[in-house]
């Protein structure tokens, strides 16, 4: 058996469409995101298109996507690889962080909607539900939303977009993470949305920047505990 043959099996099947190479792609980009192709692991595109039940060009196609993308990479002699997690990247998404998200954070306290402080509860109501499953997929995502979430509450659509771009590239950094840090994020979570239901701007800034410092040392770890390609020679 090839190496990822295991983690492919566990891959959702695609149905016949008119964009089908975007549609693997998405397939397949979900699957890094949440850890079920780990970092360093090798697709190779004739097993990839028989667990698709497709011909090859369309594999090569979306294969070329991610690529183009960052989430993947290729190397001659040695083929497709999911990109590996890196401390430089994780290092310039949390000054981006820092740069962003508290100042977001005292935006959206002062230009929240109702209907956007609903959405807000309504994730810390489905973050607690999938802790409680234990659903480590469930939990990342509905975290990532929060945060873009509170991106589209301040009101600036260049400013959030460039958040959930910034969480999107964070998701796989915190498969990982033990339950007990997860609570505690959750907890900060709670705390920042009642200062942004509040409009209380400052304690809204100030709690995020510190949830910020938090989980950036979480993502850290995650690499320690995450087999990585730099271990198999592939940097």
């Amino acid at each position: 058996m090839n190496p990822g043959s295991a983690s492919l099996a566990g891959l959702p099947k695609v149905t016949p469409s008119a964009n089908l190479p975007s549609h693997v792609q998405s397939v397949l980009q979900e699957a890094i995101l949440n850890g079920a192709l780990a970092p360093g692991e090798r697709l190779f595109v004739d097993e990839v298109a028989a667990h698709f039940g497709v011909s090859k060009i369309p594999i090569r196609e979306a294969l070329k996507a991610l690529e183009t993308a960052g989430w993947v990479q290729s190397q001659p002699r040695r083929g497709t690889y999911v990109r590996p997690l890196s401390r430089e990247e994780l290092r310039e998404t949390f000054e981006m962080r820092r740069l962003l998200e508290p100042y977001s954070a005292a935006l959206a306290a002062k230009r929240r909607t109702e209907a956007q402080l609903a959405e807000l509860k309504g994730l810390l109501a489905q973050s607690a539900a999938a802790l409680k499953a234990g659903d480590v997929i469930a939990l990342t995502d509905t975290n990532s939303r929060f945060h873009s979430t509170m991106g589209d509450a301040a009101g600036n659509k260049m400013l959030s977009e460039s958040i959930a771009k910034l969480e999107l590239q964070l998701r796989r950094y915190f498969v990982s993470v033990e339950w007990q840090q997860r609570r505690e994020s959750m907890a900060q979570h709670k705390a920042i949305f009642e200062a942004i239901r509040d409009q209380d701007v400052k304690l809204a800034e100030r709690l995020t920047l510190a949830h910020i410092d938090h989980t950036e040392s979480l993502a850290s770890a995650s690499i320690d505990a995450t087999p990585n390609a730099m271990e198999l020679g592939l940097s």
